[in-house]
């Protein structure tokens, strides 16, 4: 080659060719960063809009930004009502402190995310279960910028968990339920409380009434004696069904007295209730020394049956356990 040909090969291009050419690579790299920057939008819309758990951007004042169609069908409200309002007004009034307290534990940096279990009101104004998990996005400055919110519904779960361990027909706990939390409940006690009183009622004339008026009338006294026990009973006891006609109410803050008392009345407002129907009602005390749920409620379920043999409507107070 030529001293000419080579200088000629060797040398800077130059003039239109070389602006074409930059002009040509600037449209290739952002047609390049284009068609990224959309295979990315729709990675995040599929991944967002088809989750199967609900999705939100909610802004720092609790507001939202975006959702996606699960937390819609979660929540009842469609995207544009959820919009419009914020987390605050679909929030179980009882959750919402915990929940405010921990997004400014979140804002201030204190944890990278934090996860719930909380209630929301659904549009149809029926009370769900969710867990909710919140993390900070920031901007470039690192400075807070939006919240994002993964949302899952815990109806089911807590339907069926509440279903093992309640009678479908009163909502009280079952045999399972009451054995379960009452041997937690007498084992936390212990010696804090030397008088634990169980009470065992059993209904007279229930079979009568099933024969006489039918099992619609049965299942709606079962209801009725259900509402009554509850009107007995003070925060921290606990009621169950046991089965059939057999209720237990367990109490741990009461004095035997105050408890015959309640019993009494009790066994007044089933005489009163205009069916035909009474209690027999055993009520068993557990000594300072402690007592297994199992001979608690056998002592409490004999002397029931006393009750019953001593002419029903009435209560008995259980023999000691170590007489």
């Amino acid at each position: 080659m030529s001293r000419q040909w080579h200088d000629q090969f060797s040398a800077p291009a130059q003039g239109p060719d070389v602006e074409q050419l930059a002009r040509d690579t600037a449209a290739q790299s952002y047609e390049a960063i284009e068609a990224e920057l959309a295979r990315a939008r729709r990675r995040f819309d599929a991944t967002f809009h088809h989750a199967p758990v609900g999705m939100a951007h909610v802004a720092l004042d609790g507001s939202f930004l975006l959702v996606n169609p699960r937390f819609c069908a979660i929540s009842g409200y469609d995207a544009d009502t959820l919009i419009r309002t914020g987390f605050q007004q679909i929030t179980h009034p009882d959750d919402l402190n915990a929940d405010e307290a921990l997004l400014a534990r979140l804002n201030a940096g204190e944890l990278p995310r934090y996860s719930m279990e909380k209630r929301y009101i659904r549009a149809d104004g029926a009370i769900i279960w969710v867990k909710l998990t919140v993390a900070m996005a920031r901007d470039e400055a690192g400075d807070p910028e939006l919240y994002v919110a993964v949302i899952e519904d815990l109806s089911e779960l807590r339907q069926a968990s509440f279903e093992a361990i309640h009678d479908s027909l009163t909502g009280l706990l079952n045999r399972r339920g009451f054995a379960s939390r009452a041997r937690d409940r007498l084992d936390a006690a212990g010696m804090s409380r030397p008088t634990r009183c169980l009470l065992f009622l059993d209904l007279d004339g229930f079979k009568q009434l099933n024969d006489r008026e039918g099992h619609g009338a049965g299942d709606a006294c079962l209801i009725d004696v259900a509402g009554l026990l509850r009107e007995t009973a003070n925060e921290g006891d606990l009621i169950a069904r046991l089965g059939g006609d057999e209720f237990v109410l367990l109490m741990l803050d009461e004095v035997v007295d105050g408890a015959l008392r309640r019993a009494e009345r009790l066994c007044a407002a089933l005489a009163g209730c205009g069916r035909g129907i009474t209690g027999s009602i055993g009520l068993a005390v557990a000594e300072a020394d402690g007592a297994e749920l199992d001979e608690l409620i056998a002592r409490a379920d004999a002397a029931m049956l006393a009750a019953k043999r001593a002419g029903k409507n009435q209560v008995r107070v259980a023999v000691s356990a170590s007489a």
